[in-house]
């Protein structure tokens, strides 16, 4: 493998290889070369995760999933009010811009009102369903007033955690964009310090190989004695690319992180280069649990996956063990149902112990497959394969080029459908997501994503979501088109608790009596996220360990602020 160098571009301040951080892969999208050189609008579509939001955003709060902390951050505390018809928020006394402009309650309201009313922003939708209107009481104080009851406001839109959380905007900028230009404007201009942020780096590059971020010594964290500087001084993100190249590049210390690594190549990496450590300090199960477990989804609008005995004798026809063994060499676990296995999960996990010993979901059985098929009036044709007037049930599988946690599954489950009889193909194309969305894809190996409850996951099944035909653009989540009213109703119910509810329990129970017999999206694994993290520059006991997880490694995400304030420098 040929490794081109990262150099940093001339005329920018030294900074020692220990002060920077090289990291690669980016939760595996833009695939070679970043596409979004000069956009740095947070709220503009198709933005990669290359520092704008974990380096230079921040979160009023953050959670951490692996431990179930609520870290207040830009924001002190928050109080609903009375039935939850709206959330007053309390921002911290000195936060501010890059430009020294006070970050306040005003930019909060602003963001939220604009994200609410202006269909160009990426966040519209998450914004717009729950929102009627933010108003900033005075500098430090917002409210926010729902369009009703909503008891998960706060948790969905206002706290950084993985993916989820909406990012900040400042007023005085963007107040002056024109509302339909919203999703073109770039707030790049460098003469004129933009991107302006509130985080602890700013921009000094970007192009198609790299993002680099330099640490601000008048952070305002820093300046108020809240935290301290990073001593993480230069950041750099580099695109998606593929596993090999993301081992040599840690195999020559060239990389800090690379979106992880099959079991296997992490093996072979430490065998040449002994500096790595992981969540489990290179031992198994290596990586840390993810919150995106992964299925097998189908398209159940498209017959004959609009057959609930199809799809189970589609599930019956794989081997789970073989998906992690061929596909992962391992470095998985058998997954159940569609959402991990954390602390406060753990519940719902036991609360269907009884119903998923009737209805299995990781059960390899192919005499049950067949017989399943069988019954719906299938046989086999000269070849093996499942045919009925004429037609082979055909599935065509879609899923991310590069992805860690799903593309190594994709040939893996694809040969044990055809053993069973299905006539399966797999692709990794780069408009994986729009076919998708689109309806195009039969399948597609796709993940979840939940913390604290269910909820999250379940309410990508509703009916509200579901085109009228097959084909049809689609909201996220609704990826799967299926749609149970009865099921709606217990979904509305647990929406309209707070997450941590004791309600929620006996309402999941009911909805997941509808769900398992109907099985419309196909539990496979986990996603445990085996993420080498680079020795020899960084002191081992700085990068988050099982036993020291102050955050999860996830470096795409908004939460990776805080490995970048915890690292510390081999001298």
């Amino acid at each position: 493998v040929e490794v081109t160098p990262t150099p940093v571009p001339l005329g920018y301040t030294d900074v020692p290889r220990n002060r920077t951080l090289i990291m690669a892969g980016l939760g595996g999208e833009h695939p070679g070369a970043f596409t979004d050189i000069e956009q740095f609008n947070a709220h503009a579509p198709g933005l990669s995760r290359s520092g704008l939001y974990q380096a230079a955003s921040e979160g009023l709060f953050y959670f951490n999933m692996l431990t179930g902390e609520l870290i207040p951050w830009m924001a002190t505390d928050y109080e609903y009010d009375d039935g939850y018809t709206g959330v007053t928020v309390n921002i911290r006394d000195g936060v501010e811009w890059s430009d020294g402009t006070p970050f306040t309650a005003h930019d909060v309201a602003f963001t939220l009102n604009m994200a609410n009313t202006n269909p160009l922003s990426a966040r519209h939708g998450a914004v717009n369903q729950w929102t009627d209107e933010a108003t900033a009481i005075d500098d430090h104080t917002v409210h926010i007033k729902f369009t009703g009851p909503s008891p998960r406001y706060v948790w969905d839109l206002l706290i950084f955690r993985a993916d989820i959380g909406v990012p900040w905007i400042p007023k005085h900028i963007f107040e002056d964009v024109p509302e339909d230009e919203l999703a073109e404007f770039g707030h790049y201009d460098p003469a004129k310090g933009w991107p302006v942020v509130t985080g602890p780096y700013r921009l000094v590059h970007t192009d198609v190989e790299k993002k680099i971020w330099d640490r601000r010594d008048d952070w305002w964290a820093a300046k108020i004695g809240f935290q301290d500087l990073p001593q993480v001084e230069r950041l750099i993100f580099l695109p998606g690319m593929n596993e090999i190249t993301m081992a040599q590049l840690l195999i020559t210390n060239e990389i800090d992180m690379a979106f992880s690594l099959t079991v296997p190549n992490y093996k072979a990496v430490v065998a040449q280069n002994p500096n790595m450590t992981t969540h489990y300090y290179g031992e198994p199960p290596f990586g840390y649990e993810d919150w995106w477990p992964v299925g097998l989804g189908l398209n159940t609008k498209r017959p004959p996956f609009d057959n609930k005995n199809v799809r189970w004798a589609i599930s019956y026809s794989i081997n789970r063990d073989e998906v992690i063994e061929f596909g992962f060499g391992g470095g998985q676990i058998v997954q159940q149902l569609p959402w991990p296995y954390y602390a406060p999960m753990q519940k719902y996990h036991d609360e269907v112990a009884d119903l998923l010993e009737t209805y299995d979901t990781s059960e390899y059985n192919p005499e049950k497959s067949a017989a399943l098929m069988e019954g719906e009036g299938y046989t086999r044709d000269g070849e093996g394969f499942w045919v009925k007037d004429g037609e082979r049930v055909g599935i065509h599988i879609v899923t991310f080029p590069q992805h860690p946690s799903t593309t190594p599954a994709a040939p893996v489950v694809t040969q044990n459908l055809r053993r069973g009889g299905f006539d399966a193909s797999f692709s990794t194309p780069t408009d994986f997501i729009d076919q998708i969305f689109q309806g195009h894809a039969d399948g597609f190996i796709w993940g979840h994503g939940s913390m604290v409850d269910p909820e999250p996951v379940l309410k990508g099944y509703r009916c509200e979501l579901v085109t009228e035909g097959e084909i049809g653009f689609i909201a996220y989540p609704g990826f799967y088109r299926w749609c149970n009213e009865e099921f709606d109703s217990y979904v509305e119910q647990m929406t309209a608790l707070p997450e941590d509810s004791p309600g929620v329990l006996p309402l999941y129970r009911k909805a997941m009596e509808i769900w398992l017999p109907e099985l419309p999206d196909i539990p496979l694994t986990s996603s445990i996220i085996t993420l080498p993290m680079n020795t020899t520059y960084w002191e081992e006991d700085s990068w988050p360990h099982y036993d020291n997880q102050y955050v999860h490694e996830g470096f795409w995400h908004r939460t990776a602020l805080h490995i970048f304030l915890n690292l510390e420098p081999v001298e």
